[in-house]
């Protein structure tokens, strides 16, 4: 690998994606029409990546910057080694990564010998498996609803997956925060194979997926699926705006996928904003997924959510929150579980129990 290319790499390897997007919303992506938006983070994705970027994909993303932003050069350290450099020169826009940062080996740098390929996402717990097929917009499913695709819930039997986006020609699989793609993938990919692999060449998508919504009108005139909610970054303003406003929609779908989306903000209280709000919702989908999305962050700040959720009237919801406390750590919460103990639910009870029995 190329010096230039492992320096985007490492932004992602060390988990430094978010801080430069903000630096590129500030001073650029501001200065954007909403047209070009997702053209734009879209190219920004493939930057920041291990993936080849040629002439061609500079020209393109200076096609789309350019236009907009007469003049400005910015450069910010963004640690680790590297710096982020862009802004107009010459008349053009430019971006470059620099520094001597050594990339970190990954469970993906080999080669696979099946025809299933797995790929990194800008989102560190989930991977994106290229199982050949047309490219269409995909169906999300999250643990706790009712899953009506046996492929999925074959997934799901897996306590470490979170969530799966079946579409056309790929799959996408999330892991909870306490797994680890470099222990789970080969099992994983084996799973994904036998479940979807559906005989065509497994290649590169023409057009990202993003790129489908938008020629379909579904980010420019307000998303009218789901899964278009789910595709969105909640930290871009114009997405953000959407997102909050679908938490209002009648539709309990739209309600769950904006507060689990809404939940992987960087800005720590969008996402507990918008968990609080999940878990105060009248719909069981949405209150369990807000309770699991916050699990997945093993934070104290939501422990008052964990205990709250202990008196829920679903099985599910209680049975995940103890999970939830087991994770941060008893604590405070230690009488509160001495109930759990005692629950209606046999899996609530042996969940309490087995988090008393792993405290000694």
């Amino acid at each position: 690998m190329d010096p230039e290319t492992a320096a985007r790499a490492a932004v992602a390897e060390h988990d430094l994606v978010g801080l430069a997007s903000n630096h590129l919303t500030t001073e650029v992506a501001v200065h954007l029409p909403f047209e070009v938006l997702v053209a734009f983070k879209s190219a920004l994705k493939r930057f920041f990546s291990a993936r080849p970027w040629n002439d061609e994909d500079a020209a393109k993303l200076s096609d789309i910057v350019t236009p907009h932003l007469a003049v400005g050069w910015w450069e910010h350290d963004l640690g680790h080694g590297l710096m982020l450099a862009h802004g107009i020169r010459d008349g053009r826009y430019r971006i470059a990564v620099i520094g001597s940062s050594t990339r970190r080996a990954t469970v993906f740098d080999r080669a696979f010998d099946g025809p299933v390929i797995p790929e990194q996402t800008p989102h560190p717990r989930k991977v994106k498996f290229n199982v050949g097929g047309a490219a269409a917009p995909g169906v999300w499913h999250r643990r706790g609803e009712e899953i009506d695709d046996p492929r999925v819930a074959t997934l799901m039997e897996d306590l470490d997956v979170t969530d799966v986006m079946v579409a056309g020609d790929f799959v996408t699989v999330g892991l909870q925060r306490a797994a680890a793609w470099e222990d789970r993938l080969d099992e994983v990919l084996a799973t994904v194979t036998e479940l979807f692999w559906s005989g065509a060449g497994s290649t590169e998508p023409a057009r990202t997926r993003e790129e489908l919504l938008d020629e379909a009108g579904h980010l420019a005139s307000g998303p009218a699926r789901a899964e278009d909610l789910h595709l969105m970054d909640p930290d871009h303003p114009d997405h953000r705006t959407l997102l909050v406003e679908a938490l209002g929609s009648d539709d309990p779908r739209r309600r769950r996928a904006a507060v689990v989306t809404l939940a992987l903000s960087g800005e720590v209280e969008v996402a507990k904003a918008a968990l609080v709000t999940g878990y105060r919702d009248r719909s069981r989908i949405v209150r369990r997924a807000a309770v699991d999305a916050a699990a997945d962050l093993e934070s104290e700040d939501y422990r008052p959510l964990f205990e709250q959720a202990l008196d829920d009237d679903d099985a599910w919801t209680r049975w995940r929150a103890v999970r939830a406390i087991a994770e941060i750590g008893i604590g405070p919460s230690r009488d509160r579980l001495v109930l759990s103990a005692a629950d209606e639910d046999f899996r609530v009870r042996f969940e309490a129990a087995a988090t008393f029995r792993r405290e000694r």
